[in-house]
């Protein structure tokens, strides 16, 4: 009998170098070789799904969120147009609806997406009252003064994913909508396939670094080879990682990655970071719980390992520019997370201050609130939203 022939949809650097922190183990950063190598044998040392069928099946099974807040609604709908229709999708949005009823505009391009392509897509909006108050009792500290969910990304992911949780997702994927070329987003939903397709691990991760990010003014366009968050949130979480273990690393180069999935799984067992915390938040807490804690018995894959990947994309990012306050704010609450882990000792607090310092933040940071996954029916949740809401909506399901 003649053995199957592996066809490989995609070529990616096999992950062959990785450190262990506890039971998390996090791998090198890996390149992509081909985008699209259907119809070619297994090569050595690329990672990749073995044809159509088994990208079906994760895809199938891998929810997209999408968290927005006055995004562009062309870059908005070229994001929702290059994820597969395969994969449902979570608009989580908190944008404005006066004066200008931005959310309107949202809800009319996912109905267009939804008439033109069948795809199952939500478009849920943060500020929704009956969101709130399915969470009142099993996540209050989320919240605000006037009893809605608070402003900010985190919050926005965490309702996203226990939406997700209630479509029965396998994975959870989230992507930014301020991605001005669709076909980027594509790129990052075949990373997401094949790297979550093939990890033998329950509790798995994928996270997006950059290949390159644009920068643009009117009389010049740009290339940076990394972000400006990035540089110094990685930089700052990497020395922390090193007192810590005392073995220099340089390992976390995805401290704040917008592009990532998970499995639920692991979605699950993290804690959210409020704001734009969030992607930090995420790798911190499970350091926590399985580094730092892990004689505690805390950790939930023991006696296995949390499977962190890192995967470089071959596309560069170009979105919008929200200004330096913007990024000095996002710096801030990444830096803070950290500051406020259990992952920094003495000399890892001082040199976190130290950063800030330079950057012209003078006082301590604050702590940003954190939230656990709730305890919650997550289908009922789903349900509730969907029949109970008046702003809220689901196509296709």
């Amino acid at each position: 009998m003649l053995l199957p022939i592996w066809v490989f949809l995609m070529y990616i650097n096999y992950p062959a170098r990785f450190e262990i922190f506890g039971a998390v183990k996090i791998y090198e950063l890996v390149k992509i070789h081909s985008l699209f190598a259907y119809g070619f044998e297994s090569k050595p040392g690329v990672l990749g799904l073995s044809g159509f069928r088994d990208l079906e099946d994760v895809a199938y099974s891998t929810v997209f969120v999408i968290p927005v807040r006055d995004e562009e609604p062309l870059s908005l709908e070229g994001v929702l147009k290059a994820i597969p229709c395969q994969s449902p999708v979570i608009i989580i949005s908190n944008s404005s609806m006066h004066p200008l009823n931005m959310y309107k505009i949202e809800v009319d391009i996912a109905k267009i997406v939804y008439k033109t392509t069948g795809r199952t897509v939500l478009v849920v909006h943060q500020k929704d009252k009956v969101v709130a108050e399915k969470l009142r009792d099993v996540l209050p500290e989320i919240l605000d003064e006037e009893s809605l969910v608070r402003n900010g990304k985190g919050e926005g992911i965490l309702i996203g994913t226990v939406l997700a949780d209630g479509l029965k997702a396998r994975n959870v994927a989230f992507l930014d909508a301020d991605n001005y070329v669709p076909s980027v987003a594509l790129e990052y939903a075949l990373i997401f396939y094949t790297v979550l397709g093939s990890s033998e691990s329950k509790y798995r991760m994928a996270r997006i670094s950059w290949g390159h990010k644009a920068w643009s003014t009117a009389e010049d366009f740009y290339f940076r080879r990394f972000g400006r968050v990035s540089a110094v949130v990685n930089t700052v979480f990497n020395r922390v990682l090193s007192y810590k273990r005392r073995v220099e690393t340089d390992i976390i180069k995805t401290s704040n990655s917008g592009e990532h999935a998970m499995s639920m799984e692991f979605a699950r067992e993290i804690e959210y970071g409020s704001g734009f915390s969030v992607e930090t938040q995420e790798l911190i807490s499970i350091l926590e719980k399985c580094y730092v804690d892990l004689e505690k018995g805390r950790c939930p894959a023991l006696p296995e390992n949390i499977e962190i990947y890192q995967v470089e994309s071959l596309s560069p990012h170009i979105h919008a520019e929200k200004g330096e306050a913007h990024v000095a704010g996002m710096i801030l609450e990444s830096l803070s997370t950290i500051y406020h882990s259990r992952l920094p000792d003495e000399r890892g607090k001082k040199y976190i201050l130290d950063t800030m310092r330079d950057m012209g933040f003078v006082e301590e940071p604050i702590q940003l609130p954190k939230y656990r996954y709730p305890s919650i029916s997550a289908r009922d949740f789903l349900e509730s939203v969907i029949t109970e809401s008046n702003i809220s909506m689901a196509l296709g399901l």
